[in-house]
């Protein structure tokens, strides 16, 4: 592929996306996907349930972020040296079709666009499940979910149709906040411990004959999610050959680290023996409980305040990233053109950003107001399913990434452990996961084995229908074919384009 073939023109006449994040920037845009403090409010306390060895005696949440940690970590090599040599945008779009690809590549964007915009509609139900609870605590009027849930969506899409970095500002704040409230929650639980007769600090390994561990793997690894999203801001970073790798293993690792010493944390509070069935009875109220008890009642409250702020900088951070999977179909013309479509003032991709709000409205109105669901439920179940996809795709690009380093390792001189070692290992730990994820989803959904059969079904004929939807345009709109994986026809030579269009 020529040099020029790297760069793609916005097919739409308007200017290109534009940014100018560095490594620090992208590192927090990336954490604040992840939600450090939510996480440790509402996803920590559930591994530790679900990480607990039969008879509830031993916790293994920690060994279980040990092992994601070591996955993604191998994984990240090669990733990240790939993506020294692939330099268009797109993220796992682009990833995808040059190692596997238009067909799957065109496939997985589709579900990664939808799968980010179901993961990212967590925010609109647990924002109005903590702010109710906050206004109703205060002795204020009971409101219907779905009305906050509709005003956080709303606000979020505002804030997404603008500039980038603007959202890196407002995200490297709040995950300022976020670190240092986390870290005064391990100081305080590894320096007071555990009491007496309550198993003490230690974790246990994980407990393999346990039905609940694929549940709490996925858990583990939905945590991670947002160090994938370096790759997405391409066109949005100062000097991404350098600032994308760097970003990508701080982000892995940063992220393994503040999941790891959390759940620690809590096992070194309450005892190895003892964390479980508190998990079980306090879940959401953990976190603040216990630094309250360290901190008084006003740390309860602080915690409940930067709590939200989390929560919704997550939904925001996940919203950037669905939104620039849309915007890259767009400008490849294989969803209308108008996704595609750039702001001429903030550089962002706005329509492609208001689309997933929409998108998160009909959804609240749809489960909320229709059907009647509470805000637990509309928060939860899109939310598992949106992680099987991505889960899903975050295994294809493993697999990516294998046989792109292995076929192109003469060309560049890629070592065998870039080429066939850390691909292997950090495809092995992701498609464990994602077979545990598919055989235990309907403990995630609370739903029969028919429930989770409709679900997985459904993934399936999605994924056949981008394939066939990509065999299509190859007979009937061969231009368009030649632009998947975010490639420009116009500056193909003739082999190239012989190439790309088988």
């Amino acid at each position: 592929m020529t040099d020029k073939a790297q760069t793609l023109p916005n097919n739409n006449g308007q200017v290109k996306l534009q940014g100018n994040m560095g490594v620090g920037a992208l590192v927090m845009a990336v954490l604040a996907f992840s939600a450090p403090l939510s996480t440790a409010t509402g996803f920590i306390p559930q591994l530790l349930i679900y990480g607990s060895a039969k008879g509830g005696t031993g916790n293994s949440a920690p060994w279980i972020y040990i092992i994601c940690l070591i996955t993604l970590g191998f994984f990240s090599v090669g990733f990240a040296k790939m993506g020294t040599v692939m330099q268009r945008p797109g993220g796992f779009y682009a990833y995808i079709t040059d190692a596997l690809g238009k067909k799957v590549g065109l496939a997985a964007a589709l579900v990664s666009a939808l799968g980010y915009s179901l993961v990212g509609f967590f925010m609109p139900g647990l924002m109005a499940i903590t702010v109710g609870g906050l206004v109703e605590s205060a002795g204020g009027p009971v409101i219907p979910w779905w009305i906050y849930g509709l005003i956080f969506a709303a606000l979020s899409t505002l804030l997404a149709s603008m500039s980038i970095d603007f959202s890196a500002k407002f995200l490297f704040v709040v995950m300022c906040f976020e670190a240092a409230v986390m870290l005064v929650f391990d100081a305080l639980c590894f320096f007071n411990g555990s009491p007496a007769g309550s198993g003490g600090a230690g974790f246990s390994f994980i407990d393999f004959s346990t039905g609940t561990l694929g549940v709490a793997m996925l858990f583990a690894m939905g945590n991670f999610y947002g160090f994938e999203a370096t790759v997405v801001y391409r066109e949005e970073v100062k000097e991404p050959k350098k600032t994308i790798p760097r970003a990508t293993f701080i982000a892995v690792i940063g992220i393994g680290i503040f999941y790891l010493l959390c759940a620690w944390g809590f096992i070194a509070h309450f005892g190895a023996n003892k964390v479980t069935a508190v998990a079980e009875a306090e879940s959401a109220n953990m976190f603040s409980n216990v630094m309250a008890e360290f901190m008084g009642p006003f740390a309860g409250h602080l915690i409940m305040i930067v709590s939200l702020v989390s929560i919704f900088a997550s939904g925001l951070a996940i919203q950037n990233v669905g939104a620039r999977y849309f915007y890259s179909l767009g400008v490849d013309g294989v969803i209308p053109k108008v996704f595609g479509k750039v702001h001429p003032k903030q550089n962002s991709p706005y329509v492609a950003a208001i689309a997933i709000g929409l998108l998160w409205i009909v959804l609240i109105v749809i489960l909320g107001i229709i059907c009647g669901f509470d805000a637990e439920y509309t928060y939860t179940r899109p939310n598992v399913i949106g992680n099987l996809f991505v889960t899903s795709i975050l295994g294809t690009v493993a697999v990516a990434v294998l046989v792109y380093m292995r076929k192109n390792a003469k060309k560049y001189g890629f070592k065998a452990f870039h080429t066939t070692i850390s691909p292997i290992i950090g495809l092995l730990g992701i498609g464990f996961t994602v077979v545990l994820c598919a055989i235990n989803l309907n403990e995630f959904l609370g739903t029969s084995a028919v429930g989770s059969g409709i679900i997985v079904a459904f993934f399936v004929i999605y994924v056949a229908a981008g394939i066939f939807y990509a065999s299509w345009l190859q007979r009937n709109r061969p231009e368009t074919y030649l632009r998947i994986g975010r490639y420009d026809p116009e500056n193909m030579s003739v082999e190239e384009m012989g190439e790309m269009a088988k």
